[in-house]
């Protein structure tokens, strides 16, 4: 019963979140079925911890596949056992939500980017499957985030067969989601939970509102015989508050409105400086999202914590952009502004769409960033060590 109940919650939960990390609990709750619902949620917990622990080392060997192509294969193992150490991919790898795996999913989405750019006539199959992989994964990546990818192909030159193929597979299989979400739900997104989102960005928090939302309300008329059990009933298994209940599609529509009515009457200064706090938030050290019996305890947390956090994770990121602007020839700008597209779109949405959670959500972006620095420190170091040596030959 418990199997079936948690089936039926993947099938039609995705109402709250996109479904791609309910459909892989289902599949692990499937293979780990047991007759005892605490059990069940034990081992699929455990599952998902090993699962986690793959991606861990994926991350870790994307970060030394792309390094290795840039600068010698002995830097990239180093660089990217120094990634692997950092407390926050450890803090991640054992957290169990899809913050790790957004981050190898968007990791492997600019590794295709930058691959389309030093070979341009390279299939778009791969990227097609990462850009879809990141829609049904994480709420972020609507469809416009489809059109961010497409501009960059644009950017790189890619042949226009792959352009459009890549419009219509990314395009087609996202607008054919969104347009059963918009018949089903009446929204066009794959998240229910956009106007909390955007409230909370300027600081008009309802997450009280949120949690009692279901016992403040008559639900009765929300309720229907076509509609699944996991949208019409308010508590969820384990008897927390069922946010996939389809009254909260209309709380949700309230929230955007007052968000819209809110944005307007709110002084320019104010709503600056909110973005502002967001930012400041955004840049703190990833690995404090929350307490973490492991990372509390590593000794090297905060070296790591001051070097990816204001002010030196920015300082670090402009003057890599400096090293790459003094080589890069006039042919390269738009290659650049082509791979800087989908990082600033990730950037924005998590700035100004979130606040509270913004440090975790800069850990979606952590590996490209420490990519691109090590990168541009491998040929800073190697450029003053020729310039070095050329003058000792003289």
């Amino acid at each position: 019963r418990y199997w079936r109940d948690w089936s039926s919650d993947v099938c039609s939960s995705d109402l709250i979140q996109p479904p791609a990390l309910d459909a892989v609990r289902a599949i692990l709750a499937a293979v780990q079925d047991s007759p005892d619902p605490h059990t069940l949620v034990r081992n699929v917990d455990r599952a998902l911890y090993v699962l986690w622990a793959l991606l861990y080392g994926l991350l870790g060997a994307i970060v030394f596949l792309w390094l290795s192509q840039m600068t010698g294969a002995w830097y990239a193992a180093v660089a990217a056992l120094v990634f692997l150490a950092h407390p926050a991919s450890i803090f991640y790898a054992t957290l169990l939500d899809g913050t790790l795996l957004s981050a190898v999913l968007i990791l492997w989405a600019y590794y295709l980017v930058w691959t389309i750019r030093m070979t341009p006539e390279k299939q778009v199959g791969a990227l097609c499957a990462a850009v879809l992989a990141l829609f049904f994964t994480r709420s972020i990546f609507q469809w416009p985030a489809v059109l961010v990818f497409a501009l960059s192909l644009i950017l790189l030159k890619a042949p226009k067969r792959n352009i459009i193929v890549f419009l219509i597979v990314c395009g087609g299989l996202a607008g054919l989601y969104t347009g059963k979400q918009y018949y089903q739900f009446g929204i066009a997104s794959t998240s229910s939970f956009t106007g909390l989102n955007l409230e909370n960005s300027i600081g008009r928090s309802s997450m009280h509102d949120y949690w009692t939302y279901l016992d403040r309300i008559a639900i009765s008329e929300t309720q229907g015989n076509s509609l699944p059990a996991v949208l019409v009933r308010k508590k969820k298994l384990e008897g927390t508050p069922n946010f996939n209940h389809a009254a909260y599609l209309t709380l949700n529509k309230r929230l955007i409105q007052a968000y819209k009515e809110d944005l307007a009457a709110m002084p320019p200064v104010q709503l600056v400086l909110s973005y502002l706090q967001n930012t400041r938030i955004y840049f703190t050290p990833s690995s404090r999202y929350s307490n973490h019996v492991i990372v509390d305890r590593i000794p090297w947390r905060n070296f790591y914590d001051r070097i990816f956090s204001f002010p030196i994770l920015p300082g670090l990121i402009v003057l890599a952009a400096i090293v790459w602007f003094l080589r890069a020839q006039r042919s390269d700008y738009l290659a650049g502004t082509a791979l800087a597209f989908p990082g600033l779109f990730i950037f924005l949405i998590s700035v100004l769409f979130e606040k509270g959670e913004n440090m975790r959500f800069k850990f979606f972006l952590e590996p490209v960033v420490f990519v691109l620095i090590a990168s541009q420190l491998f040929v800073a170091v190697e450029h003053v060590y020729r310039k070095v040596r050329s003058r000792r030959s003289s």
